[in-house]
């Protein structure tokens, strides 16, 4: 639950990421019950979505093809070094493009809060999968595609009476 409503704030964030997130991040809610089930995720794509062990993979994917492809796709543009040279000669006079550097940051701390609420709503003690936990937090994006795949289930009502 948030008090800023998620779709307006969401088509905000695609023109300036931070200035809209951060402010729905600090508004969230403070839940007073970790009973939280399958059953109570609203809409058919988040329904989907929110439980889909492929998303993990999928992003990972992504991210790994990002990668590579700065990595080593169009050598019309150089080699690495001097594209990588660009690169922070592009990042020293663009703020958009240093803003994203930013964006990174501050999407790896608050991932690393995440996690935490995110195994007490599945029912996971403190001390309960300390290294997927671990790797969640500590390790920017891939430690989250890992997690996405690997987290457990959230209960079902069906289950827990």
């Amino acid at each position: 639950p948030n008090l800023l409503p998620f779709g307006p704030m969401l088509v905000g964030m695609q023109f300036l990421t931070s200035g809209f997130l951060l402010p729905y991040l600090f508004t969230r809610t403070v839940e007073t019950s970790s009973d939280v089930y399958q059953e109570d995720i609203d809409g058919d794509i988040q329904t989907l979505v929110a439980e889909w062990r492929p998303l993990g993979g999928f992003l990972g994917g992504v991210g790994a093809a990002s990668i590579w492809w700065g990595l080593f796709a169009r050598p019309e543009f150089g080699e690495f070094s001097e594209r990588y040279a660009s690169f922070g000669d592009l990042l020293s006079i663009d703020r958009v493009g240093s803003s994203f550097l930013v964006d990174l940051v501050i999407f790896a701390v608050f991932q690393s809060w995440f996690v935490d609420d995110d195994l007490k709503r599945r029912g996971v003690e403190e001390g309960e999968l300390t290294d997927l936990r671990n790797v969640a937090k500590y390790v920017p994006f891939f430690g989250l595609v890992a997690y996405l795949t690997l987290r457990p289930p959230l209960p079902t009502r069906k289950i827990a009476e």
